[in-house]
């Protein structure tokens, strides 16, 4: 199959499952945690794996998948997903905002190009998130970077997708994109302001994501992309600083997104967590995995975590939690 000969194929729905345990020879995409041996085509997060059911994830589509690598981008496709994967040098003292800019400009070409318009996840690593003050936090920059690229696209606030963007003790910006033929259906959370509408006292441009995003699945079911989710009420820092209170508001944000997700979506399955459900874990402090993961358990026993170190995107949040559910 080639990327090209895709262009006019019109979108359905799709083929997939996302698993931590027996990983199909071809797929989509693996992201590797665990382990210091990764193979070719790995997407590497940059983070140090904590513990939990999962060493990897494996995005099975179901399908023959093509691949190669355009221009410093990296890809992934089939007949209806296609995975695009960008890496490039950011030190801490360098500005994130045009290289954020640059790169999310290319992998929407790309995408485009490719004939896969609609934007589905992204996932973004960023070294040293936190350093800076004021609007010359890193992160700051980078979501004035994203959001001047999508713009540019004319990408709507209602055609924003899921995404997580966290910090790494790294040296590369790792941008992760999965795109797809057929347009998800946004979710936002009753408990929350929609990140693209928060006030100026967060920077020059708001975060740029949908707190999740449905799609269908061929088999009749429904996949929920769930974004990095941490304990905001509002547009607010709840219990700054302080673990296991920010875990129970976390966990109370997704169950009502989840709610949300049911209701919006029609399936009411969607309202729990289950045992084709994966959670990505990031904390700030690896030392409270242990009792965060025993948190987690005994609210969704049978979901899959990954437990990652990731700096969070405020500094006074320390756990965020993201997730691949399907009901």
């Amino acid at each position: 199959m080639q990327l090209h000969d895709q262009a006019n194929h019109d979108g359905g729905p799709v083929p997939l499952r996302v698993t931590c345990r027996a990983c199909p020879p071809d797929p989509l995409a693996r992201f590797r945690f665990a382990g210091d041996d990764p193979r070719d085509g790995d997407l590497l997060t940059d983070q140090r794996w904590l513990g939990g059911d999962c060493g990897h994830e494996c995005w099975d589509a179901g399908a023959p998948v093509a691949r190669g690598t355009t221009d410093d981008i990296a890809w992934a496709a089939t007949d209806e997903l296609l995975l695009l994967s960008f890496a490039a040098t950011n030190h801490d003292a360098d500005d994130p905002a045009a290289v954020t800019e640059d790169a999310y400009r290319r992998l929407i070409g790309f995408a485009r190009e490719a004939g896969y318009p609609w934007l589905l996840r992204l996932w973004n690593f960023i070294p040293q998130i936190n350093r800076g003050e004021g609007d010359g936090e890193r992160y700051r920059r980078f979501c004035l970077g994203r959001n001047v690229a999508l713009e540019e696209a004319g990408i709507a606030q209602s055609e924003l997708c899921a995404a997580t963007a966290v910090g790494t003790h790294g040296k590369r910006l790792l941008i992760h994109m999965l795109a797809g033929r057929r347009r998800g259906v946004p979710v936002e959370n009753p408990r929350q302001v929609a990140a693209y509408h928060y006030p100026r006292i967060y920077g020059p441009r708001s975060p740029s994501f949908a707190r999740a995003l449905g799609l269908p699945l061929a088999d009749g079911g429904q996949a929920l992309f769930v974004s990095g989710t941490a304990s905001i009420v509002g547009h607010r820092t709840l219990h700054p600083g302080e673990v296991m209170p920010q875990v129970d508001e976390t966990l109370l944000n997704l169950e009502a997104l989840l709610g949300a997700a049911a209701e919006r979506l029609g399936k009411p399955d969607l309202a729990g967590f289950n045992g084709d459900s994966l959670l990505r874990v990031y904390l700030r402090h690896p030392e409270h995995w242990d009792a965060v993961a025993e948190r987690i358990r005994s609210t969704w026993p049978s979901a899959l975590l990954a437990g990652l170190e990731a700096d969070i995107c405020r500094s006074d949040l320390c756990v965020e939690i993201e997730a691949f559910h399907r009901a």
